[in-house]
């Protein structure tokens, strides 16, 4: 019976959708996500709740929940009938696509690809982004947004505000990401309950139309062809905003401990900056004066290092961020690009004994050494290295 249904579900919504749109690159409208309603409404009709839609625990401020294998509906009602009207649905599971292509486990490349983005980049704030914001004549528009917590993305979100009544159609399809797969697909917007007052589309299309306005916070450049990227270089040495080359122990984030100068070994003076997830050591002179970093650590999950690379990344997220893919690998280590020992270069050991790393190395504006390690637990990134060395 459930494979009845979930095959009866993905031909209903795969026949709707080719029906529907013309150009996979156009704006969503919301008509676009009624036939996936009524192919869903089909395949309830079909089926039974898996919960007590009369219980106090299945109304939502989006409608009664039904609750079935393939999605849960909210509804205008405790029953599924021909006369239910689906409001809002929610989809955490299927290996058909919903809609353009997309569907549970997409990765965000194929999300951004089935609709318009005007803004390549994601430049915006580190919270969110524009994708794209097309008005029309009566006050309806369309638009597409991103939320993240810095280069991790969140949602991806795809709505329009169309003239219906004396008041707007405020529709919607939310993914929500997990590790950079599509977990949960969420359509609201539906039926009545769809239908709002102007002031909310108002408030929506201010909020809008500032965030065009952001942009400076991007996305990192990442690719699976590796070669397409370039070596990790000086211009890299950035931590939460702060340019590493540059910064000196009072210019980090937050309150961190600064030591007053302590002697490292006969002719070297050290000064440590402890904070609350990193750590840096700056050579001195005895008195405090030219300060150079030396060494700096990442252990918290709160800061983007260089490529905005961040603790608890998978390793192939970050291997992402920088070149690879110029040597064969045995299974065991690989050179990334360049040649080992000479800088530039990037090597991973996969079966070290300490766990996997990558290791970069590079030369900083004034000629020294930089090696960043990355070290991995279960292939999840727990700390982040970087060392700079006195030789040029």
């Amino acid at each position: 019976m459930k494979r009845l249904i979930c095959l009866m579900l993905a031909l209903c919504i795969a026949g709707f959708a080719t029906g529907v749109l013309a150009d996979e690159t156009a704006p969503l409208v919301s008509t676009e996500l009624n036939p996936i309603a009524e192919a869903l409404k089909s395949a309830a009709l079909a089926s039974t709740p898996m919960n007590d839609p009369a219980g106090e625990d299945a109304q939502y401020e989006d409608g009664t929940l039904l609750r079935y294998e393939f999605a849960a509906l909210y509804c205008d009602r405790t029953e599924m009938t021909e006369d239910t009207e689906i409001q809002a649905i929610s989809i955490i599971a299927g290996e058909e696509p919903v809609i353009r292509g997309t569907g549970i486990d997409s990765n965000l490349e194929t999300v951004l690809a089935g609709y318009p983005n005007s803004n390549p980049e994601l430049a915006g704030t580190p919270q969110r982004a524009l994708l794209y914001l097309v008005e029309g004549d009566d006050g309806s528009y369309q638009y597409g947004t991103i939320t993240r917590d810095g280069q991790r993305i969140r949602e991806i979100i795809y709505g329009s505000a169309e003239k219906e009544g004396n008041g707007y159609r405020m529709a919607s399809i939310r993914y929500t990401l997990q590790s950079g797969m599509v977990s949960e697909i969420r359509i609201t917007g539906l039926g009545k309950k769809g239908i709002t007052e102007t002031g909310i589309r108002d408030e929506l299309y201010e909020e809008l139309n500032t965030l065009k306005d952001e942009t400076a916070y991007k996305k990192v450049p990442t690719s699976e062809i590796g070669t397409d990227l370039d070596p990790f270089q000086a211009s890299d040495l950035v931590f939460s905003g702060i340019n590493l080359e540059t910064a000196t122990p009072n210019d980090f984030p937050g309150m961190p401990d600064v030591t007053a100068p302590e002697s490292w070994d006969e002719n070297q003076w050290v000064i440590r900056v402890n904070g609350d997830g990193y750590a840096a050591i700056y050579t001195c002179n005895a008195d405090g004066s030219n300060p150079q970093l030396m060494r700096f650590e990442i252990t918290g999950e709160d800061f983007e290092g260089p490529r905005g690379i961040r603790i608890g990344d998978p390793l192939y997220e970050d291997m992402n961020r920088f070149r690879h893919g110029e040597n064969q690998t045995d299974g065991v280590t690989e050179l990334l690009y360049g040649t080992n020992g000479t800088a530039p270069y990037g090597f991973a050991d996969y079966a070290g004994n300490d766990g996997m790393t990558l290791k970069y190395v590079a030369k900083t504006s004034d000629g020294r050494t930089i090696e960043m390690l990355l070290s991995y637990e279960y292939a999840s990134l727990s700390s982040v290295d970087l060392t700079i060395l006195d030789e040029q």
